[in-house]
């Protein structure tokens, strides 16, 4: 009889654990891309932790005018900072965005500025004032919203 009841403990214990789907079913894969400021390394270490601790595998790649590379169809979700030059994105990344317009939805670009203008690109876009005493507080604004391009609210619901 105690053979039984053990058996049937390890049968339900096994069919329960294997019923559940692994933890790192509902990680996605982030791409961060920064220029080369201590604000945006700051800026990108700290979306990294928060990614990391919701179980996204992320990737952090400096861009420069030499160019990004990386596509943007290998990830869940691309975030790119650069700086406003003169009012505008930074022409490499200029160039790779309209490489990878196929995949809009899912990049976030930053663009830090000082001057009022607006962003021309075809993927959703912020704006910021480099102040490293907001790091938090922008990386909290920008992973959530690098998390709903990841789980989009379906329409209709």
């Amino acid at each position: 009889m105690r053979a039984a009841k053990l058996t049937c403990w390890l049968i339900l214990v096994a069919v329960l654990c294997l019923g559940q789907a692994p933890a790192h079913a509902a990680s996605k894969r982030v791409l961060l891309a920064w220029e080369k400021t201590r604000f945006k390394r700051a800026l990108i270490e700290e979306m990294a932790q928060l990614l990391e601790a919701q179980g996204h595998t992320v990737m952090r790649l400096m861009h420069s005018k030499r160019g990004l590379e990386a596509k943007a169809s290998d990830f869940d979700a691309v975030f790119i900072t650069n700086s406003g030059v003169h009012s505008r994105v930074r022409p490499w990344i200029t160039k790779w965005l309209a490489a990878n317009k196929a995949q809009a939805a899912r990049i976030l670009l930053h663009t830090t500025q000082t001057r009022d203008w607006q962003v021309q690109a075809d993927v959703d876009a912020v704006t910021s004032a480099s102040k490293k005493a907001d790091v938090k507080r922008m990386a909290a604004d920008y992973v959530a919203r690098l998390v709903r391009k990841m789980n989009p609210t379906p329409v209709g619901d």
